[in-house]
């Protein structure tokens, strides 16, 4: 299955950017930037179009980028 467009737009977007209608939230977790700062990061799967994501949520990381997981999310 081909990337929808939704999805190609979002390829490199800073996580300010709200996830598109079809992605839904799969999980999230914490995580830890260093010794003071920590986050959240979230794991999203495309409904139409199978794609997995993940962005950092953190205000120690304000250039962090959408971009394609890693991990098997199902």
């Amino acid at each position: 299955m081909s990337v929808c467009n939704e999805c190609a737009s979002l390829a490199g977007a800073n996580t300010a950017t709200s996830p598109h209608a079809n992605l839904l939230l799969h999980s999230e977790a914490a995580i830890n930037f260093g010794a003071t700062a920590t986050g959240r990061i979230e794991y999203y799967i495309c409904n139409r179009c199978g794609t997995a994501w993940e962005r950092e949520r953190a205000k120690s990381e304000p250039q962090a980028v959408w971009r394609h997981s890693t991990r098997t999310l199902r």
